[in-house]
C-alpha cells in the first residue's frame, strides 16, 4: 500500500514538473512576444498607421479660437492689436498724439478649409500608407530575424545539453571499467597500470563533463536573453533526436527583406509625386467672426478705459483664396532630380538583394539535402560503435586483448555519440536555414514534429 502511495505521488511529481517546463514552441511565442526589440517594432508600425489616419483628417476644415485683452496707449482708432487669429482693421491716426492708455479687447473665430488640392493631399496620404507599409515590413522581417536567431540558440543549447548527457555516460563507462579493473587487478588477471590507466581517463572524463556543463550553461545564458523572460523552466524536445521527413519546397518571391527593399522603391516614387504635387495651386476657403471691444470714440478721446474690455463691433467674413507657387518651380525641380537618383538607388539595391537570396537559396538547398544524408547515417554509425565496444569490453574481460584496444574502442563510441549530436544539430540548422533565407519559418515548425 505505501508503494503504491509512493509511486502515485513521484508519477504526480513528475507530471507537475512536464507541465512547469516550456518546450520550443511555447518558448518561441514568448519570445515573440517579450524580446524588447520586437515590441518596439510593433509600436513603430502602430505609430505609422496613427500618421496615415493624421493624413486622412488633412481634409477636414480646421477652426482656431482666440480671445485679446490689451492695455495701450489710443492713437489708433482701433488700439492695439497681438499677433495671432484676429484680422486687425486699421483706422485713422488720432489728431495729436496721445499718451494716456486704455483697455481694448478681442475675440474671434477663423475657419480654414482646403477642399480642392490638386493631387497634393492625396499624394501625401499614399506616401504615408507606403511608409506604413515599409514599417510592417520591417517588422515581418525583425521578427522572422528573431524567430532564426532564438531557433539557433535554442539548437545549441540543445547539442550542449546533450554533450553533457553523452560526456555524463562516457564518465560512467569509464568508471564501470575502472570498477572492474580493480577486481582483475586484485585477482591477479590484469596488472596494476591498468587501473592507473582507467583512473586517469575516469578523472580526465570528468573534467570533459565539467567542461560541458560550463559550455551548456553559457549558451543557456544567451537562450534566456533571447527569450525576454527571465522565469521560464526550458524544456528540451526530444523529437530534436529524430530524422523528420522533410519534404523540400521551393518557395516564391515573397521573403520580408525583398518585400522591404520593393516597398522602399515604392515609397521612393510616391516622394517624387508629392514633390511634383506640391507645384501645383492651392484652394482655401477662409472665414471670420471677429468681435472687438475699445474704450476710443469715433471722435477721438475716451471715457472710461474700462469701456475696452466690452464688445462693441462684431464682424463677420467669408472668402476663398488661390494660392499658386509661381517661383518655386526651379527649386523644387532639384529636389525631384535628386528623388530620381533615389529613386535608380533604390532600384538596384531591390535587385542586389534578390540576387543574395537566390545564392542563399542555392545554398541552403544543398546544405539540407547534405545534412539529412548525414542525419540519416548517424544512428548506424552509434549503432556500429556501440556494439564494438561491447565486443572489445567482452574480449577486454576474458583477457583476449590489452588495455590500449579496449581504451580505442571506448574512445570510438565517445566520439560517435559527439559526432552524432553535432551531426543532428546541423541537420535542424539547415533546416532553420533554408526556411530563412525564403522567409517562411512556419516551414521550420512543420517539420519540427
Amino acid at each position: 500500500m505505501c508503494k503504491t502511495i509512493v509511486t502515485g505521488v513521484l508519477l504526480v511529481l513528475m507530471a507537475w514538473e512536464a507541465q512547469a517546463q516550456c518546450y520550443f514552441r511555447e518558448l518561441l511565442e514568448i519570445s515573440t512576444t517579450n524580446y524588447p526589440e520586437l515590441q518596439a517594432k510593433r509600436l513603430e508600425t502602430e505609430a505609422a498607421q496613427r500618421q496615415v489616419q493624421y493624413e486622412r483628417s488633412d481634409f477636414l476644415p480646421s477652426l482656431d479660437g482666440s480671445y485679446q485683452m490689451t492695455y495701450s496707449t489710443n492713437n489708433n482708432i482701433t488700439g492695439m492689436f497681438f499677433p495671432g487669429q484676429v484680422f486687425p482693421i486699421s483706422g485713422p491716426p488720432v489728431p495729436e498724439n496721445q499718451m494716456d492708455f486704455t483697455f481694448g479687447s478681442a475675440a474671434s473665430l477663423l475657419m480654414n478649409w482646403s477642399p480642392l488640392t490638386f493631387g497634393k493631399r492625396q499624394s501625401k496620404i499614399q506616401a504615408s500608407k507606403y511608409s506604413q507599409a515599409l514599417t510592417s515590413n520591417e517588422e515581418s522581417l525583425a521578427i522572422l530575424e528573431h524567430q532564426v536567431r532564438f531557433t539557433e540558440a535554442y539548437l545549441n543549447h540543445w547539442a550542449a545539453q546533450s554533450m553533457v548527457t553523452a560526456a555524463q555516460k562516457n564518465s560512467e563507462r569509464y568508471q564501470s571499467n575502472l570498477s572492474l579493473s580493480k577486481s582483475l587487478v586484485e585477482n591477479g588477471l590484469r596488472p596494476g597500470v591498468d587501473t592507473a590507466q582507467f583512473r586517469s581517463l575516469y578523472v580526465r572524463s570528468k573534467i570533459d563533463f565539467l567542461h560541458a556543463q560550463k559550455n551548456a550553461e553559457s549558451l543557456r545564458a544567451r537562450l534566456i536573453e533571447l527569450l525576454g523572460e527571465d522565469h521560464v523552466e526550458i524544456g528540451l524536445d526530444s523529437s530534436l533526436s529524430e530524422t523528420p521527413r522533410i519534404q523540400i519546397e521551393q518557395f516564391g518571391d515573397q521573403h520580408p527583406l525583398l518585400q522591404r527593399s520593393h516597398t522602399q522603391t515604392l515609397l521612393a516614387n510616391a516622394k517624387k509625386i508629392a514633390l511634383s504635387r506640391s507645384l501645383m495651386p492651392e484652394l482655401n476657403i477662409w472665414g471670420t467672426a471677429f468681435a472687438r471691444g475699445s474704450s476710443i470714440l469715433y471722435e477721438g478721446g475716451f471715457n472710461d478705459p474700462t469701456d475696452g474690455l466690452a464688445f462693441s463691433r462684431y464682424n463677420y467674413g467669408l472668402g476663398f483664396q488661390v494660392a499658386v507657387p509661381i517661383l518655386r518651380f526651379a527649386r523644387t525641380s532639384k529636389l525631384i532630380q535628386r528623388q530620381n537618383a533615389l529613386i535608380l538607388a533604390s532600384e538596384a539595391y531591390e535587385k542586389q538583394v534578390e540576387r543574395a537570396l537566390t545564392k542563399d537559396k542555392a545554398v541552403a538547398m544543398v546544405t539540407l539535402e547534405k545534412s539529412l544524408e548525414a542525419a540519416a547515417l548517424a544512428p548506424d554509425y552509434v549503432q556500429a560503435a556501440s556494439f564494438t565496444f561491447e565486443a572489445l569490453q567482452a574480449r577486454y574481460d576474458a583477457g583476449l586483448i590489452n588495455l590500449n584496444e579496449m581504451i580505442q574502442g571506448q574512445a570510438e563510441l565517445a566520439r560517435a555519440e559527439s559526432d552524432s549530436i553535432k551531426v543532428m544539430a546541423e541537420m535542424w540548422k539547415a533546416l532553420l536555414y533554408h526556411a530563412a533565407v525564403n522567409g517562411d519559418f512556419e516551414y521550420f515548425l512543420q517539420n519540427l514534429n
